[in-house]
């Protein structure tokens, strides 16, 4: 058996290193192949592909005709916002793969097909460096993402506000790919440093750092979203909070032990459930299922798509 990945991104992108490029290196025969290598001409032979995100139905279908399981892996909720396209896609797919349980349910409900989940999960020696917990000042946060994401600090902005009104020493770095954009509404409560997140130095920054500061993003779109930069902070040993409570981020900044038993018990909690070792073996079992019961999988699935045809013609 083979599998080859196709990721929405590059290793950059978290979600294509976390449920493609690094899963791939503990499946033995396993393959990575871009978009810019696919238009070239150069998809690798495989027994089944696993289209991260982004899909050609067109070349999933002619793959599946071909004899490869094809599955359909999903970050976000694509059927919100293009179901027509997203139902061909699945239609096009023997299993569909959420990021996150609440999206595979999403899923569900909108299709009538049961969804996978395989967590996001992490290369353990990419988080070679630990924070080292300790007394100081100013105590340091760090928020890291993508930079249209930013939105989600305004939920922790009333508390770093009253942190500093009640003479605690915090600074905020904020750790994305725009660094040049400020973040105004901050700006005059606390000094905030800003530094281009890079892949390669991801461990080194965040392990500079004491806490991880991670509102959850808002609105329905955030409550189907995975939990991968918590467990990108919890491997470097930062403790984790979400800002909206002020009495968890008073005991954070205020009582290095506790920030460093928190560290503790986040970097086990990573070894035990979230080593990418563990979705290598994931997608091996669920590709190996597939390829024993395809039909049987396609047939379920094309039962719930004409269900909700026939609701939406008679409604």
């Amino acid at each position: 058996m083979s599998i080859c990945f196709i990721p929405a991104g590059d290793i950059t992108n978290a979600g294509s290193r976390m449920r493609a490029y690094w899963p791939a290196e503990f499946i033995p025969g396993a393959t990575v192949a871009g978009w810019d290598d696919i238009r070239a001409g150069r998809l690798p032979q495989a027994d089944a592909y696993v289209f991260q995100k982004l899909v050609d139905v067109a070349l999933m279908q002619r793959l599946r005709d071909d004899g490869a399981i094809i599955v359909w892996d999903v970050c976000d909720p694509a059927w919100w916002f293009n179901p027509n396209d997203a139902e061909e896609a699945a239609d096009a797919a023997h299993a569909v793969v959420a990021s996150s349980r609440s999206l595979a349910d999403d899923f569900t409900e909108w299709n009538g097909r049961s969804a996978r989940y395989i967590r996001d999960r992490v290369l353990l020696s990419h988080f070679s460096r630990q924070v080292e917990h300790r007394d100081t000042s100013p105590v340091r946060l760090i928020w890291f993402g993508a930079g249209q994401n930013r939105v989600a600090l305004h939920a922790a902005a009333a508390n770093l506000s009253r942190l500093r009104a009640n003479g605690h020493a915090v600074t905020l770095t904020i750790f994305d790919d725009a660094p040049h954009v400020p973040v105004g509404y901050l700006e005059s409560d606390m000094p905030i440093h800003y530094v281009r997140w890079a892949l390669h130095q991801e461990n080194e920054v965040l392990a500079a750092h004491d806490i991880a500061l991670l509102p959850p993003y808002p609105g329905p779109w955030g409550a189907v979203k995975s939990n991968n930069k918590a467990i990108t902070a919890m491997a470097a040993g930062l403790p984790v909070t979400d800002g909206t409570c002020y009495q968890e981020l008073w005991r954070f900044v205020t009582s290095p032990s506790t920030r460093a038993e928190n560290g503790r018990a986040g970097r086990i909690l990573v070894e035990e459930l979230y080593n990418v070792e563990q979705s290598a073996a994931d997608w091996t079992a669920l590709i190996e299922e597939l390829q024993h019961g395809a039909n049987d999988t396609v047939h379920r699935g094309t039962e719930g798509v004409q269900v909700r045809r026939q609701m939406a013609q008679a409604g």
